[in-house]
């Protein structure tokens, strides 16, 4: 069994402001840098054997003081990556709904069947990240990992690790610097912890 535990990143200037970021590499807010360190007493009875993360900035910074404080490296996949929001990148909802009505309900009622203007699907990401997710398990017979990724990343994965459909990926609740962890046996995968934010709450 491989206890993996993923992490979505802390915090940014976009999320605070509402705008959709997706593979805009858009940088932690101070709230979200301290919301990276509070990750450092969450896991300090944890043993990790390695920490992987999005090479997006946002994923990199939230997983670089966890693992410098278990003195393992933080290896970056690009497989991990934010779904590429294309037109929508930096807009905000009301934006993104003057531009193209209806588009938006419809990405959160059947993420599964559309595909944003010049952007990618949440298909195309679910089909990428597990890809690299697999890639990662190849190095690993057991152990504990820590993948520090994004949300509509992690819900993707979630879907496939769990084989619930992806139009459900919506149903799981990512907030930012959460701790969700799966315990994966190839076959059949158990959701162990969902969406924990306790260490952030008072953040």
């Amino acid at each position: 069994m491989i206890r993996i535990f993923l992490i979505r990143h802390g915090e940014t200037v976009w999320n605070h402001s509402g705008r959709y970021q997706g593979i805009t590499d858009v940088e932690l807010s101070e709230v979200g840098r301290h919301q990276a360190q509070m990750l450092i007493p969450y896991f300090r009875e944890i043993a990790l054997d390695a920490v992987y993360t999005s090479d997006l900035s946002r994923a990199y910074d939230t997983a670089l003081p966890l693992a410098e404080s278990k003195g393992l490296p933080v290896t970056k996949v690009p497989g991990l990556r934010e779904i590429n929001f294309g037109d929508w990148e930096g807009l905000t909802y009301e934006e993104i709904t003057r531009q193209w009505p209806g588009a938006i309900e419809h990405m959160y009622r059947h993420p599964d069947t559309l595909r944003i203007s010049h952007g990618e699907s949440f298909l195309d990401v679910q089909v990428r990240a597990y890809d690299a997710l697999q890639r990662i398990l190849v190095n690993h017979d057991d152990g504990t990992l820590a993948i520090v990724s994004h949300g509509g990343t992690i819900r993707c994965l979630l879907c496939s690790l769990l084989g619930i459909d992806l139009h459900l990926a919506w149903n799981f609740k990512q907030d930012n610097a959460n701790v969700t962890e799966v315990h994966y046996y190839g076959e059949r995968n158990l959701l162990a912890l969902l969406n924990d934010t306790h260490h952030v709450s008072s953040v």
